[in-house]
């Protein structure tokens, strides 16, 4: 297992954001996470980033915790945001370049890296384009080229799609599904729930700052139906939850 969560608990004063939160993600996988807004996703991606320490509980990283290995944690993670996160100012590749030096990679090993992914993302002759001179599907993929500089294990994305047109948001999982290809495990955040169903193997279910079911794909299809969208399994589940909470 690559990333263990254990009875995670995290609040901001008095408001309560995870109260209880217990999953896990296997190396090499694609995961998800869904729920409605303000049920605690974004804090998970903040513990994750090691930008949110938690106040309860235990998250492991290949066996170890996370806050005795902050840094390692952050040297195999890269991190795609739903806006983009690059300077606009600068081009791909100084974007490249920049966040590569901030990792204590060498200059060669920049080099090389970078070719192979400008290749990998379809952004050959565009090395040297300012970010604000890209349209939205290639900025999105310029934030996925920045974010694996660094050769991470575990590539987070939040609404990696946001804002994409159905035609680019196929194609931007296409690569995604690409780089998962090649051992790197990957954790999504999505409104998106048909997105999710399509491309991830297992989803895990936040409700309320609790994790209310995680599974594979298939296992909610045996579960709960095969014939049922996950959308479909997601609002059941919820409807359940909230119920049994209220009585």
């Amino acid at each position: 297992m690559l990333i263990e969560f254990h009875h995670v608990k995290k609040s901001y004063g008095r408001k309560t954001i995870l109260s209880d939160v217990t999953f896990g993600i296997e190396t090499g996988e694609i995961f998800g996470i869904i729920g409605k807004s303000g049920s605690g996703k974004t804090t998970i991606l903040k513990i994750l980033n090691g930008i949110c320490p938690i106040d309860y509980g235990r998250v492991l990283f290949k066996g170890v915790n996370i806050s005795k290995e902050l840094r390692e944690l952050r040297k195999e993670t890269g991190f795609a945001a739903q806006k983009n996160t690059l300077f606009e100012e600068l081009s791909i590749y100084e974007n490249s370049f920049y966040f590569a030096k901030l990792y204590g990679i060498k200059r060669r090993d920049i080099k090389r890296k970078f070719q192979e992914l400008i290749n990998l993302f379809n952004l050959k002759g565009f090395e040297n384009y300012l970010i604000k001179n890209l349209s939205g599907g290639m900025i999105k993929r310029a934030n996925l080229l920045v974010s694996l500089m660094h050769s991470p294990s575990l590539l987070i994305l939040d609404e990696p799609t946001v804002g994409l047109d159905p035609f680019l948001r196929k194609n931007l999982w296409s690569y995604i599904r690409q780089i998962n290809s090649f051992g790197v495990t990957i954790l999504v955040t999505s409104h998106l729930i048909e997105e999710i169903e399509k491309n991830c193997d297992s989803v895990a279910i936040l409700n309320n700052g609790t994790i209310v079911a995680s599974l594979k794909i298939e296992e909610y299809k045996q579960k709960y139906g095969d014939s049922l969208s996950l959308e479909e399994i997601f609002k059941g589940i919820l409807e359940n939850h909230e119920n049994i909470n209220y009585i």
